[in-house]
């Protein structure tokens, strides 16, 4: 066999680590509203489009990051100990490199580790339970699978992604673009639509042996003429309700959002069962990337936190959340409050139960006095992937229990001194003097007077002859 000769320069593209970056993703739009949206360009995006580049300590130093020209050690080493970037262009019209910092995403995957958390199929959460939703792991055998896995013979299986688009989220150009696709693919349709007018001719069939109990053309192939072929699809075209199940699973399509209410009783094309592995996939469309987005391969929460002196735990170290949004009444954004753990927005699980007495200090309303900010402690119980990318956590406040091993206690706003003042015998105000030294025990002073022993000679002797008897 004759090895192809490649060129110097082919050769050298061929095994360099620019050229097998991957290309960027499609940044995450917006959901359309007609409400003002207030957007930054330097805020951080809710998951990455574009790969992290790391270089080693001794090429650091010399500003090597295997690209173009070297990066200035200004904006790369002199900013972080452990600075990673990323390209936005290798060659501008400038002949310069466009990159910036990838710590945000970078720093982000590596606070949610430290959780130690398994990914988990997203849920709906109730805030009125103090439970969190069952554990679902999306690399089960049968919730993992696409529309090439091999596990989709089982009749329990489900995916979480189909081949076909998701018509609910697309504009009216991109639906037009995709029923030209499916009109240049019209002959391979039909073929699927003969195969699975066999399959249900045959079902019936085996059915109606069985009722009747003639078994001896049940494993004949079933044959048909092309008249009936045409009639059956003609009879789909008059019945719409029997369409749609068929359209769904010959284009291989995620189910549709749940039909409105006015709906029923009218003619509308109804969908087959859905097969996604999340019930959630169903009301906001399948998912953009595999339900763990490759955050953490763990599958269960079976985890044993051994603390080196108290011995396994129940739950590991808490984690100390920040206040984002303290609870109460925002236009449409309801009573709950906000916080960030790691790095993601997280709505609380007890928000809905803080209050004044028991909540931690800055969560019923904003408070500057808190040295560095409102912050209270948490446990991290659940963590799943949306449909658009994001990530959802769950948390529950950190109780007395989770925290005693680990001597993490709550921020207690100091109180402030209330100080009688005293009436004195000429009906006038007097404040005490509190630089005088107090007695170890007793008290000094007689009934409506708060001054010093000093002042008052008999209620000293008297307390020195109940300590002597």
């Amino acid at each position: 066999m004759v090895r192809v000769r490649l060129s110097p320069t082919a050769n050298l593209l061929r095994n360099s680590r620019l050229f097998a970056l991957p290309q960027a993703l499609t940044p995450p739009q917006e959901q359309p509203t007609s409400r003002t949206v207030t957007e930054s360009d330097s805020a951080t995006l809710p998951h990455p489009i574009r790969a992290a580049i790391v270089t080693p300590a001794s090429s650091l130093l010399k500003g090597d990051w295997g690209l173009k020209r070297p990066l200035p050690a200004k904006t790369t080493s002199a900013r972080s100990s452990r600075p990673v970037v990323r390209l936005n262009a290798l060659d501008t019209f400038e002949h310069t490199t466009d990159f910036e910092s990838a710590a945000d995403h970078t720093v982000t995957l590596e606070k949610f580790q430290e959780l130690h958390l398994p990914m988990s199929l997203p849920e709906k959460v109730s805030y009125s339970t103090s439970q969190a939703p069952r554990h679902s792991s999306p690399f089960e055998t049968r919730l993992d699978n696409t529309e090439t896995s091999a596990g989709l013979d089982d009749p329990a299986a489900k995916k979480f992604r189909h081949s076909g688009p998701y018509l609910a989220s697309q504009t009216e150009a991109e639906f037009q673009a995709y029923l030209k696709t499916v009109r240049r693919n019209k002959p391979k349709i039909m073929e699927k639509l003969r195969e699975y007018f066999i399959a249900k001719r045959t079902t019936e069939r085996r059915k109606q042996a069985q009722d009747s109990g003639i078994f001896e053309e049940i494993d004949t192939p079933f044959e048909f003429v092309e008249e009936e072929f045409q009639a059956y699809v003609k009879s789909l075209r008059t019945d719409p309700f029997s369409l749609g199940a068929v359209i769904f699973q010959i284009l291989d399509l995620p189910p549709p959002p749940m039909i409105p209410s006015d709906m029923i009783g009218q003619t509308y094309f109804h969908p087959p069962a859905p097969k996604l592995s999340s019930p959630e996939y169903v009301a906001s469309g399948p998912p953009k990337t595999h339900p763990s987005a490759g955050l953490s391969y763990t599958r269960s929460h079976a985890l044993l936190y051994n603390h080196p002196k108290f011995g396994p735990q129940t739950y590991q170290r808490p984690v100390e959340a920040r206040v984002l949004r303290p609870k109460g009444k925002f236009k449409n954004k309801g009573g709950k409050a906000v916080g960030g753990v790691a790095g993601i927005v997280v709505e609380d699980l007890n928000a809905m139960a803080f209050n004044e007495h028991d909540g931690p200090a800055g969560i019923d309303q904003f408070d500057a006095s808190i040295p560095g900010g409102a912050k209270y402690w948490v446990n991290p119980v659940r963590a799943s992937v949306n449909s658009h990318g994001r990530i959802d956590l769950a948390s529950y406040r950190a109780t007395v229990t989770s925290r005693a091993p680990y001597g993490i206690t709550e921020y207690q706003k100091p109180r402030p001194i209330h100080v009688s003042r005293v009436i004195s015998q000429s009906g006038q105000r007097q404040v005490p003097r509190l630089d005088r030294a107090r007695p170890v025990t007793g008290t000094f002073a007689a009934s409506g007077d708060l001054g010093s022993p000093a002042d008052n000679p008999e209620a000293l002797a008297r307390d020195l002859m109940k300590s002597f008897t």
